[in-house]
């Protein structure tokens, strides 16, 4: 299931909705609602999604903002967003990274945290193997490095999870089995 923002020329339907938004958005497509926010410094008053020809990415205040792209020219730009079911994020594709090393970073709350660069990407391109579970809910951030150089800048363009087709069927199968399990131990 992947939810692309940009095709690398233009917006698409996700990106399109997303766009200008300065609160929390949230966007649905096959039942899997992605809910996405625009943040400049932990604050979300100061930016908003924003995206164009040149990619999808936060608008913050303040001059010399790359407005299409995550960027620390007015402070550390990033997009918080999660999900309304659990899943694994497989895969992140971005554009314009260009380091080697303190360029973007994606960060699961409570979870995981990845260094996405050219030494990190597939093939030293744009696109990440990440294959993170994440919750329902579970706030999963992309940002700029603390350490990238002074403005640096890269683009979102899609994410792609894996949605267990029934989670409730998933627990229901484990409880089976610990039940199988604990009643093998009596007898």
């Amino acid at each position: 299931m992947g939810f692309s923002l940009h095709d690398g020329t233009q917006f698409t339907d996700a990106g399109t909705f997303f766009d200008n938004e300065n609160s929390i958005a949230s966007f649905t497509e096959n039942n899997i609602t992605l809910s996405m926010q625009a943040m400049l410094d932990g604050n979300s008053a100061n930016a908003e999604l924003n995206g164009g020809g040149e990619g999808f990415g936060v608008n913050g205040n303040g001059p010399s903002d790359h407005t299409q792209r995550i960027d620390n020219s007015n402070g550390i730009e990033a997009i918080v967003f999660s999900f309304n079911t659990s899943g694994i994020l497989n895969t992140i594709d971005l554009s314009y990274i260009e380091e080697s090393t303190n360029e973007a970073v994606l960060s699961f709350d409570g979870g995981g945290q990845f260094n996405l660069n050219t030494e990190t990407a597939l093939s030293g391109r744009d696109d990440f193997t990440i294959n993170e579970a994440f919750r329902a809910g579970q706030l999963i951030s992309l940002y700029i490095s603390s350490e990238a150089d002074l403005n640096e800048n890269f683009a979102l363009e899609s994410i792609i999870v894996q949605i267990p087709e029934n989670n409730a069927a998933i627990l229901g199968m484990n409880f089976l089995i610990l039940l199988f399990v604990s009643f093998r131990k009596f007898f």
